[in-house]
């Protein structure tokens, strides 16, 4: 890898000067080719040696390592979100929406379910591993040069173009505790020379199968959702509190109910006993089980690491149609299982009945769920609210998606033009199937009936449960259709060179239909919420580029470009850059770009999303009523739906760097970069909403029956639905810093080693009544994908050595500690009962070390082996994410998996 690109791109201009002859190339940040190895805009390039020496065996685990990757970003292990399973990248922090991954320069579908119900992305784990040439990652708003969803930048795999030979490779790896075992095979076949022949074909196919690792198999706070030894919380599941509350588990309880339907008496255990243990008193995040709940462990039904199994099969084939001319076509088809399981069901819980429009909650009130008095469960006489979760029945989802993309294009040289022109169509299609879920009104039933039972040890007969819990299927799927041309040459001689300037256009038609969870539109599925989306639009664009050398030492960049969308209209985005050049080991360089991100079928179609959310008080009730129901924090639904009226996210992103050769063969680029991006498109915000209603006139405020009490004022909160709006304002700028450095050592071989940092220094969020929220350093946003925080610093060092048919790399690994805070100065996030903040109110840095080495064994032979987490860190006690318990996945996987070797050996024929 090399990032210190301005030095070697001034050696190779030496040679071309010399008479050497160098191919001009294609680079990531420009349409225009060059000689030169680096552009104005900075980028990150990991060669197909880099990706092997990480010891990474996918390419979500490679992309997700870099160190401009930060909060927003979807981790494979988070296999209970609405994009369970998928992995997806966040540069800057700026989420999976705003960063545009591409596969050879052009886009692909993305996974079929959006990230939390909204956010589109491309699922890194759908991209061939074997397959791929080079990564190049580039870190600036790049809307101009490729596309909407480029605000935050691009990562572009580009996979090989043409192969000649026979590989065969094979590899296992293990944890150190003997799980989640991986085995893989892959394939790669060639032949054709394209300057003898006159065309290649090749493929590769490779298989891959990975073993779950239960989360209860490690050792501490990883193992169990009790972490107070650790200074952490209590997690587990179970309580029943003085108040009553609670009550759900694996003995069962109940609740004695009035003639009206209000309670009568204590919650009262069901016969059955409890492990000491599971009746500890301090349980609880307030630290309440007085009323004796038998507490059960959730980790117990959690992975680190999913099983899955993939196989993914790529083909290229190139025909020489002249001396300038090639015709090449691309079919890859990839297909993934991933089994994944978490915590039984409960019998109860509240949510939306979307078709009626009214809050529907199970729990309590007029909906809820009742045993009645003849019921052979029932000993207490009288109607009752019955609690239980079947400790051998799982909550289970089986994910099966397949990904198409069948590409053919022509390019060439023409009239001095060098031109590529395509036709690409690609698929994505996740079929998910769910298992373990109550279906409220047939459980309902049951209950009436006497033949649904609960209580310690009962199993429930085949037909009950085929009733009451039924299969349930969905699916989701996105299309995108596109034909594109692009073309550049050189044109008149500049007293730098000559001016270079690229055009282009492209047309896109792109599908959406992520179906909902059968029956949770009326809520009728306890636990299970709504997530649907379904649109499509068409995509006109027109670009061009200029590249103008205007003197040896300077060279500007321009670039516009206008996408045309059917389902909102036309935007504009130009970009302009400079790179100056005063001696042969400095230079100078700079761009600023406008950006958009036209909504997705999520969040400008038929769409809908629901979930629950806390708001601080009712501003209508409580100066009347002065009741703490309606003056303390109180959790009402939140329906966000799609807006067919949203509005583009706009943006301005700056860069200001230096690349420096301080001495031979050692290269430094130290960049600075701020972008900041308007009419963010957020979901509904029920707190904003409910305190100023006039601000939101879209919105709808959905309240209860009037209390008897209060007959003239308007019932409680319910829910709140409003659409996708555009409100606030994101700012995020900081550092990035890469240090290169080789030496040749002689007969005892060559050094090589290498620093990349990424520091965020800021990252605020305005809101639309203008409160300013700082995420830099702490866990927020809470609310986005998984909870993972938003850490300062992220740093990657890398050491080599290489004599002969020997190598070895150390790679370390670092990210910053984070505040337990949503924002700066805000309140701690978890506490103690006595309101002291937990773990001092901050999750600790994770520092590792993984080692890699390859021993070329002969001509045709090699053997590699790798360990991740050479010292068995273990993951930082994090009790606020919701990706994991106790952990979390989307900074400290890897301390979570433990020391990890794998051994792989690759055979040319």
């Amino acid at each position: 890898m090399f990032i210190g690109g301005i030095a070697l791109g001034m050696q190779m201009a030496n040679a071309q000067t010399a008479g050497d002859s160098i191919q001009k190339v294609e680079i990531t940040g420009s349409s225009i080719k060059r000689a030169e190895a680096e552009t104005i805009s900075v980028v990150q390039t990991l060669s197909r040696k880099d990706i092997e020496q990480t010891g990474k065996t996918s390419i979500a685990e490679v992309v997700r390592s870099i160190s401009a990757d930060n909060n927003g970003s979807v981790s494979g292990s988070f296999t209970t979100g609405f994009a369970g399973s998928a992995s997806g990248v966040s540069l800057r922090g700026l989420s999976v929406s705003s960063t545009l991954v591409l596969i050879n320069g052009r886009r692909t579908a993305p996974y079929g379910f959006g990230d939390d119900g909204q956010r589109s992305f491309v699922d890194l784990n759908s991209i061939p591993l074997d397959a791929v040439d080079r990564i190049d990652i580039l870190k600036d708003g790049a809307s101009a040069i490729y596309g909407s969803d480029a605000i935050a930048g691009v990562v572009n795999v580009i996979l090989r173009q043409n192969y000649v030979g026979k590989t065969i490779s094979a590899s296992a790896g293990t944890s150190g505790e003997r799980d989640g075992t991986t085995t893989s095979m892959s394939g790669a076949i060639g032949f054709g020379d394209l300057d003898k022949d006159k065309f290649n074909i090749f493929a590769t196919l490779d298989a891959k199968q990975q073993k779950k690792i239960d989360q209860n198999s490690r050792k501490d706070w990883i193992g169990q959702a009790d972490a107070r030894p650790w200074g952490g919380r209590d997690q587990r599941n179970g309580h029943t509190t003085a108040g009553n509350g609670g009550g759900s588990n694996y003995i069962g309880t109940l609740r004695p109910l009035k003639a009206d339907g209000s309670p009568g008496g204590n919650v009262t255990n069901l016969p059955g006993s409890c492990d000491a243990i599971n009746l500890d008193p301090k349980g609880g995040t307030a630290g309440d089980n007085s009323r004796g709940g038998c507490l059960w462990d959730p980790i117990d039904y959690a992975t680190i690491q999913p099983e899955t199994k993939n196989l993914n099969l790529f083909t290229r084939g190139t025909l020489a149609l002249g001396e300038t001319t090639q015709a090449y076509t691309e079919v890859g088809v990839f297909k993934s299982e991933a089994k994944t399981y978490t915590t039984p069901s409960g019998l109860t819980g509240a949510g939306f009945d979307l078709v009626n429009s009214r809050v529907n909650n199970t729990n309590s009130g007029p909906d809820q769920l009742v045993m009645p008095a003849n019921h052979p469960d029932n000993f207490l006489g009288v109607a009752a609210r019955p609690r239980w979760i079947d400790a051998s029945r799982p909550r289970a989802s089986d994910v099966e998606t397949t990904v198409t993309r069948v590409l053919a294009g022509v390019k060439g040289n023409l009239a001095d033009w060098d031109y590529d022109t395509g036709v690409l169509y690609a698929e994505s299609k996740t079929d998910k199937t769910q298992n373990g879920y109550y279906r409220t009104s047939a459980l309902r039933t049951a209950l009436n009936n006497g033949t649904f039972r609960i209580g310690k040890g009962v199993l429930n007969t085949p037909d009950v449960l085929a009733l009451i819990s039924p299969t349930l299927y969905t699916t989701g799927l996105t299309k995108s259709t596109s034909f594109d041309f692009k073309a550049s040459r050189e044109l008149f001689e500049l007293p730098g060179g000559k001016m270079g300037i690229a055009v282009g256009a492209e047309y896109r038609k792109e599908k959406t239909d992520s179906q909902a969870t059968p029956y949770t539109d009326i809520n009728d599925i306890a636990g299970l919420g709504y997530s649907a989306s379904k649109g499509s639009r068409n995509v006109t664009a027109l670009y061009t580029e200029l590249a103008v050398p205007v003197l040896k030492s300077v060279e500007l960049q321009f670039a516009l470009r206008t996408d045309d969308y059917s389902d909102y209209g036309r935007s504009t985005t130009p970009k302009v850059g400079f790179k100056f050049t005063p001696t042969s080991t400095l230079a100078f360089r700079g761009t600023y770009a406008e950006g958009f991100r036209a909504p997705s079928a999520a969040e400008n179609g038929d769409s809908a999303v629901a979930a629950f959310t806390t708001i601080s008080n009712d501003p209508i009730r409580c100066p009347v009523t002065k009741l703490n129901l309606d003056c303390s924090t109180q959790s009402v639904g939140a329906i966000t739906v799609g807006n067919k009226n949203i509005k583009p996210e706009e943006s301005k992103s700056y860069s200001l760097g230096m690349v420096l050769e301080p001495i031979k063969n050692v290269n430094l680029s130290l960049d600075l970069w701020q972008i900041v991006r308007n009419g963010e498109i957020n979901g509904a915000d029920p707190g904003a909403v409910v305190a100023n209603p006039a601000g939101y006139p879209d919105a709808e405020i959905v309240r209860g029956e009037a209390t008897t009490n209060f007959p003239n004022l308007p019932g409680q909160i319910l829910m709140v639905r409003a659409p996708y709006l555009n409100a606030g304002k994101t700012k995020t700028n900081g550092v990035d810093l890469d240090l290169r450095a080789r030496y040749n050592m002689g007969s005892s071989g060559k050094l090589s080693s290498g620093v990349t940092v990424t520091y965020m220094r800021e990252f605020t969020r305005t809101n639309a009544d203008g409160t300013v929220l700082e995420f830099a350093g702490t866990h927020g946003d809470t609310n986005l994908s998984g909870n993972g925080g938003t850490p300062k610093t992220k740093v990657r060092f890398t050491m080599g050595w290489e004599n002969g048919p020997f190598q070895l790399t150390g790679n370390v690994n670092y990210v910053s500690s984070i505040s337990d805070r949503n924002q700066v100065g805000g309140e701690c996030l978890d506490v103690d009962e006595n309101d002291v903040g937990l773990l001092n109110c901050r999750i600790a840095s994770f520092t590792t070390l993984d080692t890699f080495g390859k021993w070329a064994v002969s001509k045709n032979f090699e053997l590699t082996a790798s360990i991740s987490n050479l010292f068995n860190k273990k993951a930082p006690l994090d009790v606020q994410t919701y990706g994991r318990i106790n952990y979390n996945p989307s900074l400290h996987q890897s301390g979570a998996v433990g020391r990890y070797f794998t051994l792989a050996g690759r055979y040319t024929f």
